[in-house]
């Protein structure tokens, strides 16, 4: 598959892994629209347009993809990759768990909303949802982004079941740490145990996902490993995080 000219939307991309999107997009050729609720840096190309959109807001997401549309009348890739980690236990306030839920599950809602008809009536189109091996496994120290990044998996999985008639393709995005600013302070935590991957390593896995079609992109591959012992065993996989959760209180 080749990237050239392909129409790209990429969320939460002033920096760490949507940054790396947009800049891996554009060496493939691709025309690429970089979003984020803040002002993003200078354009890299004359195929990188910056708009800023806050992805928990419905109305402004279906403004960004009219005026895509007017413009290009067709959108090939989404990725839907906003995101932020709040540490928190079951006393995570209400205001956190909110904007938790709105960026971890209903910004891609919003997103699926609108861009799933433009795909059907195209007959094809990839949207790439970024989630986390928290998503897949859980987070020793936030509950709210253990639960949210869970949802993501679960509408990412059934958005995919049902829409592969259509020509629409799915993939969840699932790492474990990545060198960005939300891992800054945290170099030493447990999801760094199988190493902390630069957002291109990432964003270089995203495109081969896309080329396969894959649903499932693990950057650390021992994330696979690890769902096989949790499934294999439920019980045991609690107890291992119950003792290493114990393990790393002690070390602090």
């Amino acid at each position: 598959m080749s990237f050239k000219d392909k129409i790209v939307i990429v969320t939460g991309s002033a920096n760490g892994i949507g940054k790396s999107l947009v800049k891996t997009f554009l060496s493939e050729g691709s025309i690429v629209f970089s979003t984020d609720i803040n002002f993003i840096d200078k354009k890299i190309s004359d195929n990188h347009i910056q708009k800023k959109c806050d992805v928990t807001s419905e109305e402004q997401i279906n403004k960004l993809i009219e005026l895509i549309l007017e413009q290009y009348q067709r959108i090939d890739i989404f990725c839907s990759n906003a995101g932020i980690l709040s540490l928190g236990d079951e006393g995570t306030s209400n205001d956190l768990w909110k904007k938790n839920w709105e960026i971890h599950l209903m910004s891609h809602v919003y997103i699926c909303r609108r861009i799933l008809p433009q795909f059907k009536k195209q007959g094809f189109g990839h949207i790439i949802i970024t989630s986390s091996a928290a998503g897949l496994l859980t987070h020793i120290d936030s509950v709210s982004y253990s639960v949210t990044k869970h949802a993501s998996v679960a509408f990412a999985e059934w958005i995919a079941i049902s829409n592969k008639e259509f020509g629409i393709n799915v993939s969840v995005l699932c790492p474990q740490a990545v060198k960005t600013n939300m891992t800054v302070g945290r170099e030493e935590d447990i999801a760094t145990i199988d190493g902390m991957l630069e957002p291109d390593e990432v964003a270089k896995e995203v495109l081969k996902g896309i080329r396969e079609k894959t649903f499932l992109i693990l950057p650390h591959t021992q994330v696979l490993k690890y769902m096989k012992n949790k499934t294999e065993s439920y019980d045991k996989w609690i107890s291992g995080m119950q003792k290493l959760k114990e393990k790393i209180k002690k070390s602090k």
